[in-house]
């Protein structure tokens, strides 16, 4: 397993173990009418059947230590096809469906239930919604352990190529090329002096360092094709060709509204931003986390403004990226890995005040499947869920597919409200659009 892996095995755990249950995901595909169904629940039976990886466990080898991916030793591997079908839905299937409220209140119901108490594949679940509106949506819930945003896409591209004729390719897990203990060290040392930066300000998070068991919700903010031009159009302006600085500046002015509604205003802010490492010659293999991660400290006072924040973001960026911390930090993961995960969060817990970060974000870019269709039936829109842990309880992500920007909120109800969900994604509509609503 990667660092990146054993970074999130331990936050799975930790999760698993307050009743949050496991860190896991979501990529939802929005289809213009209703794929064909038989064709469907074929092609995941072969898929499943033929990635052993989704069927895996994780063991640690008790000379080093160090986790890793073991098979299942045969049964049943192959993906099975979960029906649904909304309330009043006129389409009528010759397979057994469940009826539920809404295609939105299914999907956090299936985030928020364990992929180990699932019948056959255990790292990926597959779901197909029938809309009372007509088309129908095609949900994967995907095991973080196993896949980081850019694999999830990888992984659900590949699916729809197979859906639509294509061989089903195999691709395998990268093996990391061994590095002395040494040379690790002297990598590594390079994050020092951030990490000290880091842990000498005081930071919060909107839920308290040790919460109770609490549900992952999840809220949308889309936009059309003629506002996501603008909006890229003004991150360009704000940030330049590097648009990590604009984003992180609206998810880190919304957190700020929403300590505000609580009449709270924290000195600093920080965020791990997650940075690829796959190269262009490893796109097709959707397997581990394969990233590194930017750790960025805003101030409290760079956030009045969106230009102040997305200067202050756009400095570190820079700096971060002068001094090569993405490596050194990736080697820092690597070092890291050996520690069982009670001690890994032990040892975070101490040294992030037992907050990990002021909130979680990421921005995984545009999808690479526009033109796609699955079964016959044309994808209209994409969007990746995240589920986040608490703390730090909540994040906000971007993602953009047939030229639609979608913002995803997701909190853990309870250490955050509704209503702060709700002040949140009026902030970054404002900040994104450069119009305020209220």
């Amino acid at each position: 397993m990667t660092g990146a892996d054993c970074f999130v095995l331990a936050l799975s755990r930790m999760m698993k173990s307050q009743g949050q249950n496991e860190l896991i995901g979501q990529t939802q595909l929005e289809l213009d009418g209703v794929p064909d169904v038989v064709g469907l629940k074929d092609v995941a039976k072969r898929f499943g059947e033929a990635h052993p990886l989704l069927d895996a466990r994780v063991r640690r080898n008790i000379f080093t230590f160090v986790p890793s991916w073991v098979e299942g030793r045969g049964g049943n591997r192959f993906l099975d096809l979960n029906l649904w079908k909304e309330v009043g839905a006129s389409f009528h299937s010759d397979f057994p469906c469940q009826y539920v409220e809404s295609a939105h209140k299914i999907s956090e119901d299936i985030i928020n239930s364990s992929l180990e108490r699932q019948y056959g594949v255990r790292n990926l679940r597959l779901d197909l919604v029938f809309l009372k509106g007509g088309g129908s949506i095609l949900i994967f819930t995907w095991n973080h352990l196993l896949f980081d945003g850019k694999g999830a896409e990888l992984l659900v591209k590949a699916f729809i190529e197979s859906t639509n004729g294509g061989p089903i390719s195999k691709p395998v897990a990268k093996s990391e090329i061994p590095i002395p203990i040494m040379d690790q060290l002297k990598k590594a040392s390079a994050a020092k002096d951030r990490f000290f930066e880091l842990l000498s300000n005081e930071y919060l998070s909107l839920s308290a360092s040790k919460p109770r068991a609490c549900r992952l919700r999840y809220k949308l903010l889309r936009f059309d094709p003629e506002t996501t031009k603008k909006i890229q159009e003004r991150a360009e302006n704000l940030s330049g060709l590097f648009s990590i600085s604009f984003y992180l500046a609206c998810a880190a002015r919304a957190h700020r509204e929403a300590f505000l509604s609580r009449a709270c205003d924290p000195t600093h802010y920080v965020s791990s931003i997650p940075v690829q490492v796959r190269r262009k010659s490893a796109n097709g293999n959707p397997f581990q986390n394969q990233v590194t991660v930017l750790f960025f400290l805003l101030k409290r006072e760079s956030l009045d403004t969106l230009q102040s924040a997305v200067e202050a973001a756009q400095k570190q960026f820079e700096e971060m990226t002068r001094k090569g911390l993405g490596p050194a930090f990736e080697m820092i993961l690597r070092l890291m890995r050996r520690l069982p995960s009670y001690f890994y969060f032990k040892f975070l817990g101490a040294q992030f005040s037992g907050r990990i970060a002021s909130f979680f974000h990421s921005s995984t870019g545009a999808f690479s499947f526009d033109k796609a269709t699955v079964c016959g039936a044309r994808v209209l829109d994409a969007r990746h869920i995240p589920s986040v842990s608490a703390p730090p309880g909540s994040g906000l992500f971007f993602s953009e597919s047939h030229g639609r920007l979608t913002a995803v909120f997701s909190w853990r109800d309870g250490p955050v409200t509704e209503s702060e969900a709700d002040i949140v994604l009026r902030q970054v509509e404002a900040d994104l659009t450069g119009v305020d609503s209220r």
